[in-house]
């Protein structure tokens, strides 16, 4: 009995040890963050530091943050930092309800009922991302330019595929997605579809030019290729589904093929008439060619194909390709 009881206060005493060794390891660690971070172009800065959570968990608090790099920009008062203490490479993010971000000139307030996010990395030398999901509540996003936008939910996932490379697969859950009205009057202009988008469901694999790892320097790597398993979207009156592979090149012109299917798709021909997707003087012509397409039930299979960065529906060329990068 007294072995078992000199082996327990050893055990406690060694894991304390661990603990209180990595919790200042992580207080020193986050300026040894900004020093390699700044190496790769982005500037972190915090107030304070300060961790908690003995025996089970690392709880790390940070104060006042900021992080800004070439283009954009991040500030919020807080944010959480946790872990359980014999998994400390995968970690749970919570933001404040509250923050500041500056992108492409311009300045973001965003607002959160709950933001937040788990990520894990591979324990290998470049600490390859593994596993990572945002949860957010009610947020909205306000622009210093006059225009702002919300949801009322989004669930968003990502998974690296397989042990290395650089695929990934993504699924995205959104529900009652308010646009900017400038950007609904350009896609919907007369108004058809009303003010929200209810919702977007999907998955698919993107491709992207390298790993994310420890060597991003500030810069996420842009996306190859993106394989849509199955992106659903329910706008006001219309249901779309689509399906489909798409390579981007350099330039951001896409190549491949997509298959949308809908019930509404006289309404889809009037909106995309409307935004200047599909040429209005071919408009009719689409109108017939998809009438005579749809099945028995209503329901419209088409493929859409983007080559040579024209857009065609079936074999009808409909207006330049959209560009994605």
């Amino acid at each position: 009995m007294r072995r078992v009881l000199s082996l327990l206060v050893w055990g406690a005493l060694l894991y304390s040890g661990y603990w209180f060794a990595g919790s200042q390891a992580l207080q020193h660690g986050a300026q040894s963050a900004a020093v390699a971070l700044a190496e790769d172009g982005v500037d972190l800065d915090y107030g304070s530091v300060t961790v908690a959570g003995y025996p089970a968990r690392f709880d790390m608090a940070l104060a006042d943050v900021s992080a800004s790099a070439a283009g954009w920009g991040w500030h919020a008062p807080s944010l959480r930092i946790e872990a359980d203490s014999y998994r400390p490479l995968s970690v749970n993010l919570t933001f404040p309800q509250e923050q500041r971000v500056t992108f492409a000139g311009q300045s973001f307030q965003v607002r959160s009922d709950n933001w937040q996010a788990d990520a894990s990395v591979r324990p290998n030398a470049m600490l390859s991302f593994d596993r990572g999901q945002v949860r957010m509540g009610r947020t909205e996003v306000v622009s210093d330019q006059g225009w702002q936008m919300g949801l009322a939910r989004l669930d968003a996932s990502l998974a690296l595929v397989g042990g290395q490379g650089a695929s990934y697969d993504a699924r995205l859950d959104a529900e009652q997605i308010d646009l900017p009205a400038d950007l609904r009057e350009r896609i919907d202009p007369a108004g058809r579809l009303g003010p929200h988008v209810a919702a977007v469901n999907g998955a698919a694999r993107l491709t992207l030019a390298r790993p994310l790892d420890r060597d991003l320097q500030g810069r996420l790597p842009d996306l190859d290729n993106i394989a849509l398993d199955d992106l659903r979207l329910d706008w006001g009156p219309v249901s779309v589904q689509l399906t489909g592979d798409i390579a981007i090149d350099r330039a951001g012109m896409p190549t491949g093929q997509m298959t949308l299917r809908t019930r509404q798709w006289q309404a889809v021909v009037d909106v995309l008439t409307g935004a200047g997707i599909i040429d209005a003087r071919i408009a009719d012509t689409v109108t017939r060619l998809a009438s005579y397409m749809a099945d028995a039930d209503g329901l419209l299979t088409v493929p859409v194909a983007f080559q040579d960065g024209v857009t065609l529906v079936g074999l009808v060329p409909v207006g330049p390709a959209p560009r994605l990068r």
